[in-house]
């Protein structure tokens, strides 16, 4: 045996409930679990390591499924404004002044928040995603569901007006889409990577290329990564091109867009009958509360689409306005959220934000049958969560386990103490065994700073907001 952690409360999330083990024991071996069960009877003596999880949960590791961690070196730099500026005018007067170099940093600084709060899957969604897949991923052992951007539209959008219909650029979206088949070609049979199409919105593609994306698509065997419904800007866009009563759901049924195939991010300009027919078609749905409620102040509608039998995950994001890339404040954003929302304390409960962070984040990227869950033969995704805090305290197991509640609730997530990925240990007593954590925070300071200088007279021109806010000396 590899590795053995014994003494723990196991939440393995086998079959319809939660499937918690008290006094439990995992065993992992060649990158697999190997034994998942009591304490008793269990041999762990000769195991090359051995972790004492006494008073922590052990539990699948959680899935940000759906993230731009490459524009962590953003943070802070786009929020608290109108959600009609947030992409044009606040975002893409800084995110042109960054290098590829500055893309893979920013991705190394927030998947390293990600794995210090307990996250081993990332569906990474950016530009040359090969890039970071080579540079960050792979090095680092880390799970990855790769997703090549793809869109028809240049970057110089902070000038147009929000009715103003973006111009497309076929051949643009034509080497994206290369790029894309590109990441197949290369990463296809790679245990530790998974890949996705991803035209960015509808309103950013035109349909032939969409069309061809999703042939391609299914010719893979692989899923559609794609925003839906994002907003105000995005519906003024669609209306402005395909009519005034149509949407972003209502123009892709129409042309046989909405499936299996497809997984759908945000969704929060959507119906209750919208969502009805994307429950029917199997679409599934990956939410990112604290995003969105940060740009748009909307709550996504993950309960209704839950309560309907969808299949839905959770993700960050990116950290440019909702500022972190943090799964347990994604859980209880959701939660709290979902309860305000439908004025129903009862709606969205621990244990299905529990699910959505884990084996729903697994579901909608299609990898469940490899992670999510604490089963023998699955990869050894784990990580152990350390409730000996004063804001854990108490532990109590009878009559009911109040922990459940309190991991959602009451954990910031650096309590997570040890991350296994595919059977290594990637961090051990909270601290990582083969990353310079600090050497990397400097140079992301570094960085940061050229690109904030470099954008001032972009950002300036734009003339957003947030523009305004910092000349009446809030910033």
């Amino acid at each position: 045996m590899d590795i053995a952690v014994v003494n723990t409360w196991l939440i393995t999330f086998q079959g319809k409930n939660l499937g918690i083990i008290e006094n439990g024991a995992l065993g992992v071996e060649n990158g697999k679990i190997s034994y998942v069960g009591s304490m008793e009877g269990f041999n762990y003596k000769k195991a090359d390591i051995v972790i004492d999880a006494t008073n922590h949960v052990t539990m699948p590791g959680l899935i940000n499924a759906h993230t731009h961690t490459a524009l962590t070196l953003l943070r802070g730099g786009a929020q608290d404004m109108p959600e009609i500026e947030w992409m044009n005018k606040g975002l893409l007067p800084l995110a042109m002044h960054m290098t590829p170099e500055d893309f893979v940093l920013g991705s190394k600084l927030g998947v390293l928040e990600g794995l210090k709060t307990g996250t081993t899957t990332f569906a990474e969604y950016t530009v040359n995603v090969t890039d970071t897949v080579e540079n960050l991923y792979l090095p680092l052992g880390i799970r990855i569901v790769a997703t090549e951007m793809i869109n028809e539209v240049g970057y110089s959008r902070a000038p147009l007006k929000p009715t103003d219909l973006y111009e497309f650029d076929h051949s643009k979206g034509e080497n994206e889409l290369k790029r894309a088949n590109e990441l197949f070609r290369k990463f296809r049979s790679q245990e530790m990577v998974s890949c996705m199409y991803g035209p960015q919105a509808l309103d950013m593609i035109s349909l032939d290329l969409l069309k061809t994306i999703k042939e391609q698509a299914i010719e893979q065997n692989a899923k559609i990564h794609m925003h839906v419904a994002q907003g105000e800007r995005e519906r003024l866009q669609i209306t402005g091109r395909y009519g005034k009563n149509k949407s972003t759901v209502k123009v892709l049924h129409k042309n046989g867009m909405l499936g299996s195939f497809l997984l759908a991010a945000h969704c929060h300009d959507t119906d209750e009958k919208e969502r009805e027919l994307m429950a029917k078609e199997k679409v599934s749905m990956v939410v990112c509360p604290s995003a969105i409620a940060m740009i748009d102040g909307i709550v996504p509608p993950v309960g209704h689409y839950i309560e309907i039998g969808g299949d839905a995950g959770l993700g960050t994001d990116q950290a440019p306005g909702p500022g972190h890339h943090n799964l347990f404040q994604e859980m209880r954003t959701a939660s709290i959220l979902t309860k305000t929302l439908h004025r129903d304390p009862t709606a969205l409960p621990a244990w299905k934000a529990l699910q959505l962070a884990t084996i729903g984040g697994a579901k909608t990227l299609g990898i469940d049958k490899k992670v999510g869950t604490l089963e023998v033969g699955k990869q050894a995704d784990i990580i152990t969560i350390n409730l000996g805090y004063l804001h854990l305290t108490p532990i109590v197991a009878q009559p009911f386990k109040n922990f459940i509640p309190n991991l959602v609730h009451s954990t910031n997530g650096t309590e997570v103490d040890n991350v296994i990925i595919n059977g290594k240990v990637i961090m051990r007593e909270s601290k990582f065994l083969d990353i310079d954590e600090q050497t990397i925070i400097k140079e992301a300071n570094i960085r940061a700073k050229r690109i904030f200088e470099s954008a001032t007279e972009d950002w300036k021109k734009a003339n957003s907001k947030l523009v305004k806010d910092v000349q009446n000396g809030w910033l």
